[in-house]
């Protein structure tokens, strides 16, 4: 350890510095900090780095959490913009040389076709050394084998009920189709996210619980029309998750679906919410961190995104912040304190196994077929 104590590390060994000397990063008041050695040294001191990342609950944490502990880490400032469609175009329109932002949080549906268009860098993943932390099948994805960035699965598909009113209550997918739901079914007006509640819910009431991505895959044509078959029962196409709590709260609908991450604020406060998240067909969306192309602070990003993949700040972010996180030991910890955390999140080996993404794959297959059908077919009363 001398070498780290003795504050003489080159740029190139922070972040390898910064994974070794993980156990001495311990939660102290909801923030954390570093133990001290040269990763604590702030070797990017005076820096600024521009990042891009959700609004809503992700602006609170990166805010709140993630900028103070990155700070103490790196030395470096966090300049943080919110939002959620805006990044790619922002980007797209920032003049040669002059990313809007170094480091991007995006999700698949917008960062896969930006990777394509050269809008990001590639990145060593050897500076990332925490992500090998993560579960497999979290990073099992062309993103990280061929050095674009990390993947992590964030905000889960999670069901949604008033349970102030719904006696008894839905405990899985097919619950949904219960006729004193008819009209008072609150479902996300993405289809990312909702094409694939549709198809739970279609295997669920067929007796296949658990095949939802191969129906995807191979029977899009009849998910589709499942969906459309299903429209007229629907009263509240949502906007935003905490649009979907206040009127589930509201009793303007009765069930549906939500950002599991939106839950845990009405739950918390006491408002007749609960939730159901079936082990079978677990689907959370995609979350990626990439490099703006001409960005040259790539290394600054680089620790960013291991300080991002440590064991602290995933505790922090899971138990503060509501969110999932892919190392099952975190996972754990969690959610032995937590059990409104436990009953929505993998975290048992059993779990983990049944993590996935929504199925994205099949989606760009067919993505101008969805659309037209989502758009003019299934959304028409929206």
């Amino acid at each position: 350890m001398s070498k780290l104590l003795d504050g003489h590390i080159a740029r190139r060994d922070f972040i390898k510095a910064t994974a070794a000397t993980g156990a001495g990063l311990a939660l102290a008041t909801g923030v954390g900090s570093f133990a001290r050695s040269a990763a604590a040294d702030q070797m990017f001191k005076g820096e600024q780095l521009r990042i891009f990342t959700y609004a809503g609950a992700w602006g609170d944490q990166f805010k709140k959490n993630f900028a103070p502990l990155f700070k103490e880490v790196t030395g470096a400032d966090l300049i943080i913009e919110l939002g959620w469609w805006d990044s790619i175009p922002k980007l797209k329109a920032s003049p040669p040389g002059k990313p809007a932002f170094d480091l991007i949080m995006t999700d698949a549906t917008q960062g896969y076709p930006a990777i394509r268009e050269g809008l990001f860098q590639k990145v060593n993943l050897t500076n990332v050394p925490n992500a090998s932390k993560f579960t497999p099948a979290a990073t099992d994805n062309w993103v990280v084998k061929e050095g674009w960035g990390i993947t992590w699965p964030d905000a889960a598909q999670t069901g949604v009920f008033n349970n102030a009113v719904v006696t008894p209550p839905p405990t899985r997918w097919a619950d949904l189709l219960d006729k004193r739901f008819d009209q008072k079914l609150g479902i996300y007006n993405s289809f990312y996210f909702s094409l694939f509640t549709f198809a739970c819910m279609k295997v669920d009431s067929e007796g296949k619980a658990g095949t939802a991505r191969e129906e995807c895959e191979k029977n899009l044509d009849g998910v589709l029309n499942f969906a459309k078959s299903q429209r007229d029962r629907v009263n509240y196409w949502w906007p935003s998750s905490s649009d979907m709590a206040l009127n589930l709260v509201q009793k303007n609908v009765l069930a549906g679906n939500i950002h599991s991450v939106d839950a845990f604020g009405p739950i918390r406060d006491g408002q007749p919410v609960g939730v159901f998240v079936p082990d079978t067909d677990r689907a959370s969306f995609q979350a990626l961190w990439v490099v703006a192309k001409d960005t040259k602070k790539k290394e600054l990003a680089e620790a960013a995104m291991n300080v991002f993949c440590s064991e602290a700040f995933q505790e922090i972010y899971a138990s503060d912040g509501g969110f999932p996180t892919a190392i099952p030991s975190v996972a754990e910890k969690v959610a032995a304190k937590d059990k409104l955390w436990a009953s929505i999140y993998a975290h048992t080996p059993e779990q983990f196994k049944n993590v996935g993404y929504y199925p994205y794959d099949a989606y760009f297959k067919q993505w101008d077929q969805i659309v037209s059908v989502w758009d003019k077919e299934v959304l028409r009363k929206a």
